[in-house]
């Protein structure tokens, strides 16, 4: 006899230590979709909110400042960097650099310039990561 009940987790759970865990992709969307209902009503009320919006742009500008930092905790919790390209890593470090360089030209508020030199910052480790674990190994 073949059960219909998961025995995974599952977004509607709602246990905390099992979020991001789920067993589905379907459970993945559903806290994506949920998010973002939230979000865009959130912004529809408070849109006339100084504090709001600059509170949504900065949390974002984190957000996407800190989208490298799985792969260096990767790296060094492997010790590895198999599989990463010097040139990409170049590449990843010459763009955030650019960015950050013209964010300062245009003088950006503060938040651009925090991010962008966290984003060249953690380009920089990695970079140093790729030079340091398995040079024999790695893509070129």
């Amino acid at each position: 006899v073949v059960s219909t009940q998961s025995t995974g987790k599952s977004f509607t759970d709602f246990e905390a230590s099992d979020f991001w865990n789920w067993s589905t992709f379907t459970d993945y969307l559903q806290c994506i979709v949920s998010m973002v209902v939230v979000i865009a009503f959130l912004t529809y009320l408070f849109v006339d909110s100084t504090a709001y919006v600059e509170s949504i742009g900065t949390l974002s500008l984190c957000t996407e400042s800190t989208l490298a930092l799985p792969q260096l905790f990767k790296n060094f919790s492997s010790r590895s960097t198999q599989g990463m390209s010097v040139k990409m890593v170049i590449l990843w470090f010459l763009g955030d650099s650019f960015k950050t360089l013209y964010f300062i030209i245009r003088a950006a508020p503060m938040q651009f310039l925090v991010c962008g030199s966290t984003q060249t910052l953690i380009d920089i480790l990695i970079f140093y990561q790729v030079l340091s674990y398995d040079s024999d190994v790695r893509s070129k």
